[in-house]
């Protein structure tokens, strides 16, 4: 989406509800397809290998097949051998991933596979799985709460695979989950993501879908994975409102990036609809729920930071990054990416220098890559003019940094100018005074490197000045860094009990 573009009107109309909590996530297996590396074709075809059946026969006739000669242990070790993933693979997670950064409190899906509960796991949000009735009895209210409807394989007795599975549940009458579905759609709407002609269980689960409310299915909207003519008849018959990722954007090189492009648009405008209906209270206790950096995005702000002009990939990186939660496979890349937005700023232009205080400030990196990214700033004021006076710069704030974590940024600055032939000022000297504070209270390893690197900075004559021999200190009683003040702060608000789910 270029700059002045407007995001299709179905994007805004899906994003308007989710923002006002009115539709409800129903997920496929188009959502896990590239962390699997696998979809229904491509499980039908590996049952019928195994047992000598055409390629060609139903996912729903030949799993049922494989049960009968194999028997039912087998079965489900055929399918936890294919859908269950050890470690999860962020790269390959970006769907996920971008669900999560919406916060829905109820997520339905078809998926039985494990890549939900494994996201949900790394970004710290808490989802109860839900397959039976007493998973639904010990949910706490208010719980974020993940309900696999067609089952789950810990609970092999609970899978909806095969014909013979799904006639079983549709014989059921007032189901559980039926009658939860029922219960969270009152009001509400549901949107299917990742379904597609070629899953043969999306005929199936809307009729199922529809059995639960009586013979009238809601509202509702199918973000379909990819399509054909035949998706959008199932869909008609079904009332339900089709859309199709690749006729929205058809530049994206194909059905996986438009289906991720779209769904970045939807978080990204939810999300801006929420934030304009009221802004969330920045020093209460209650966790925020921030978005999820994607690759789609990520390579849309480094060709911006690439085209050098400082404003537009100052508003690139924050409106891209503040507040983000990055994947470890882009932690490395976000901080270059910061340090090549460094670069673009003129050190003598103060305003410039500021608003890069504010993107390191809204950062979210480990630590480790926090210092690096911190100590590209760090660098870039060796070329400030001398300044008269207090410098406010004296004062570089990153909260995703520990407060005695600053001298080694300090120190990785130094080692940033030493490697590039850069000559170190007085500007920067005045001002590493104050980022080398409490160097000495490093672990040793730190410590001795550290010190090094002060002592380049304060080379022959000007070794007297450096912090080794004319430290600072901070007066007793100050409060120290960014996380002791912040700390301290926090412990003069009023408390009260957690309300359930909280």
């Amino acid at each position: 989406m270029r700059a002045g573009e407007q995001e299709p009107s179905i994007v805004t109309d899906i994003a308007t509800l989710l923002a006002g909590y009115k539709l409800v996530p129903f997920i496929g297996a188009g959502v896990s397809r590239r962390h699997l590396g696998l979809a229904g074709a491509e499980l039908a075809q590996a049952f019928a290998s195994e047992i000598g059946e055409p390629p060609e026969t139903p996912l729903a006739t030949v799993s049922d097949l494989y049960a009968e000669r194999r028997g039912a242990d087998a079965f489900i070790a055929f399918l936890r051998e294919r859908l269950l993933v050890e470690a999860l693979d962020e790269q390959k997670a970006s769907g996920h991933r971008l669900l999560l950064s919406l916060g829905p409190g109820i997520v339905y899906t078809t998926n039985q596979d494990n890549i939900f509960e494994l996201t949900a796991e790394k970004f710290g949000r808490r989802y109860r799985k839900v397959v039976t009735i007493d998973d639904l009895s010990a949910a706490i209210p208010g719980e974020p709460l993940l309900i696999k409807f067609h089952g789950d394989l810990d609970v092999p007795e609970s899978l909806v695979f095969g014909d013979q599975s799904y006639r079983s549940r549709m014989a059921v009458t007032d189901h559980p989950l039926d009658i939860r579905l029922r219960a969270d759609l009152l009001g509400k709407r549901l949107l299917f993501i990742g379904y597609s002609l070629r899953d043969e269980n999306i005929v199936k689960l809307l009729n199922a879908v529809r059995k639960a409310f009586g013979g009238e299915l809601p509202q509702s909207y199918l973000l379909a994975f990819d399509a054909n003519p035949e998706l959008a008849d199932t869909a008609n018959a079904f009332g339900i409102k089709l859309v199709v990722p690749r006729d929205l954007y058809p530049d994206a090189a194909d059905s996986a990036a438009a289906f991720e492009r779209c769904l970045v648009a939807i978080c990204n405008a939810t999300r801006k609809l929420q934030a304009e209906a009221g802004l969330q209270n920045l020093v209460a206790d209650a966790p925020i729920n921030p978005r999820m950096l994607t690759d789609y995005e990520f390579d849309a702000l480094e060709a911006s930071i690439a085209s050098g002009s400082f404003a537009s990939a100052l508003n690139a990186f924050r409106g891209t990054l503040d507040a983000t939660v990055v994947p470890e496979y882009l932690h490395e890349r976000v901080a270059r990416a910061f340090g090549n937005l460094v670069e673009l700023a003129r050190p003598h232009e103060e305003q410039e220098m500021r608003s890069l205080n504010g993107a390191l400030f809204n950062l979210y990196l480990p630590t480790g890559h926090a210092a690096q990214a911190t100590a590209t700033l760090l660098a870039h004021y060796n070329q400030q003019p001398p300044r008269q006076g207090f410098d406010p710069f004296a004062k570089v704030i990153c909260p995703a940094m520990p407060d005695e974590t600053m001298p080694v940024a300090a120190a990785i600055a130094v080692m940033i100018l030493r490697d590039r032939g850069e000559a170190i000022t007085s500007s920067f000297r005045d001002l590493a005074r104050f980022w080398f504070r409490g160097w000495e209270k490093l672990p040793d390893n730190l410590r001795d490197t550290t010190k090094q690197m002060i002592e380049v900075a304060w080379p022959g004559s000007l070794a007297s000045e450096s912090p080794v021999n004319r430290p600072l200190y901070t007066p007793s009683g100050l409060g120290g860094g960014f996380h002791a003040i912040r700390d301290q702060l926090m412990a003069q608000f009023p408390k009260q009990l957690l309300r359930p789910g909280d």
